[in-house]
């Protein structure tokens, strides 16, 4: 028989919301850290797309095209902006921001694997967790909240295989955390699009092209995209164009991790 705390004695609920419940690390097992269940040092293996330099330099992934930057300097490559490269510095984007915390390798490929492939829904409410305390850091009056969080959408027959969206599980926590709305019905996945693993940039634009389908009620609104990990970039992009088409003011992307172009 199940129950739901919604129908329990309000001594009850204050009763649990005063219990000291430890925190444990996803990755090791022992004591976490306040707010998010990993440890103090398996966080610190978190690799970051972004690197303070000595004299004022930073370094890391251009979030564009996943290139090695070195030696930027820190007013360029400013908290909020993507760090481009050379090549992508003149290039035109869709999105008002790129946040983008940490390189996809290990353990964050780990974790996110975790989530996406062996049902670890936990990991969900880590890593947007560790999300939204990025955004939060870039947070300022010139770069506010969006109002809406989108997670990119599974086609449904994929959803019905997968039993659940990751990219839905870390957009919920990271709305959560912020205060603000995810709203993973307001885009869907027209047809599916299969594994795009393995396909080059020019493959998987021509095959995400039109799969998507934005709700009406975007238009008008400043919004997120949000997704597990970026690699071309080319699903966040077909879907910022049909966002752009029903009327959305602004989009911007939010993923946790970054591919490396070397990979």
């Amino acid at each position: 028989m199940l129950f739901s705390m919604a129908s329990w004695p309000q001594w009850t609920k204050k009763s649990l919301s005063r219990l000291n419940i430890d925190s444990q690390c996803v990755i090791c097992a022992r004591p976490g850290g306040q707010g998010v269940d990993l440890c103090d040092d398996c966080e610190s293996l978190l690799l970051g797309c972004r690197v303070e330099e000595p004299g004022g330099l930073v370094s890391g992934l251009c979030l564009n095209c996943g290139a090695q930057v070195s030696g930027v300097s820190a007013e360029r490559g400013g908290a909020t902006s993507r760090l481009p490269c050379t090549q992508c510095s003149g290039l035109t984007t869709p999105f008002t921001r790129i946040v983008a915390p940490y390189r996809y390798e290990f353990p964050v490929d780990h974790l996110v694997q975790s989530l996406k492939y062996r049902e670890q829904r936990v990991l969900g409410r880590v890593l947007g967790t560790l999300l939204a305390r990025t955004v939060r850091r870039q947070q300022s009056a010139a770069c506010p909240l969006p109002e809406w969080l989108l997670p990119v959408p599974l086609h449904v027959s994929r959803l019905r295989q997968r039993g659940y969206n990751q990219s839905a599980d870390i957009a919920r926590w990271c709305a959560r955390d912020l205060g603000i709305e995810s709203r993973a019905r307001a885009v869907r996945r027209e047809y599916d699009t299969g594994s795009l693993a393995g396909l080059s940039r020019a493959e998987r634009q021509y095959r995400i092209l039109g799969a998507f389908l934005a709700d009406e009620h975007v238009a008008g609104r400043h919004v997120a995209i949000v997704d597990d990990v970026m690699t071309t970039g080319s699903t966040a992009r077909e879907l910022a164009r049909e966002l752009y088409d029903t009327g959305a003011l602004s989009v911007e992307l939010w993923v946790l991790a970054r591919t490396s172009s070397s990979r």
